[in-house]
């Protein structure tokens, strides 16, 4: 293969990763908490399986080629007022630990809660919130809910429980597993609870994407995809000139 045409549908397939980035990112954009995912180009040696002379399956190196990193922004969101006493943000690092349906511990930022059959403390998908001791239960007529400023869930003056805050050493470990749910690559990595956590009530945080500036990404990749096709295009019909010319004979 032409190594031109082939670095061109190598950067063709990269961008299309970047488009469908740029699409679950606005797709998103709307839900609480949600980090989205950023795109960077790297160059990568291109290789191809084929057969050796001996009849072996080996590889051929056609050049270097665009490939495609994502990486999940952990760049806050705003805050805004939503006045509901089962909305909270956490100001600073760390996320609410969730306990997914196959037990697993989950991670976000979205805190928008509501109370289960049993007055659980869950998340909107009907996951478990936990706190520093386990589920976090109200009791009926128990009074005005509220949060003191490190997580303490009041109702009434009587104290429910603390809210899970937990940080990451390195929040590149972390993997999407849910909407605006993330969960460790390693299962070996625990995350730390945050000492002096400081938790909103009657506020949520927003995802921290912007939709004018996907837009403008859109943009980008339509107009680098289409000068990636005339690249391809160019190299062979230059390919298809040479085999005409060289495979002409000369009377």
């Amino acid at each position: 293969m032409n190594v031109g045409v082939y670095q061109g549908a190598a950067a063709l397939s990269a961008l299309e990763r970047w488009q469908q980035t740029i699409s679950q990112n606005i797709a998103s954009s709307s839900v609480a908490g949600f980090k989205k995912d950023e795109t960077s180009f790297a160059s990568v040696l291109g290789e191809i399986e084929r057969i050796g002379d001996e009849g072996r399956l080996g590889k051929e190196v056609r050049g270097v080629m665009p490939g495609v990193v994502n990486e999940i922004s952990m760049k806050p969101g705003e805050l805004g007022a939503t006045g509901s006493e089962l909305d909270f943000a956490i100001q600073g690092g760390g996320f609410f630990q969730i306990q997914r349906p196959n037990g697993e511990l989950g991670y976000t930022r979205d805190g928008s809660f509501k109370l289960s059959t049993d007055r659980t403390l869950v998340t909107k998908q009907g996951f478990t919130v936990m706190g520093d001791g386990g589920p976090l239960t109200l009791k009926a007529g128990g009074g005005k809910i509220a949060i003191n400023g490190d997580g303490t869930l009041m109702q009434g003056d009587t104290p429910i429980g603390k809210i899970g805050v937990f940080e990451f050493e390195n929040p590149k470990t972390l993997q999407r597993v849910g909407e605006g749910l993330l969960a460790s690559t390693n299962p070996n990595v625990q995350p730390q609870a945050v000492e002096r956590p400081n938790v909103l009530s009657g506020f949520l945080e927003r995802s921290n994407v912007s939709p004018l500036l996907e837009m403008i990404n859109l943009v980008t990749v339509a107009r680098a995809y289409e000068v990636s096709q005339k690249m391809i295009r160019s190299h062979d019909e230059n390919t298809g000139k040479a085999i005409e010319s060289l495979g002409t004979p000369v009377l």
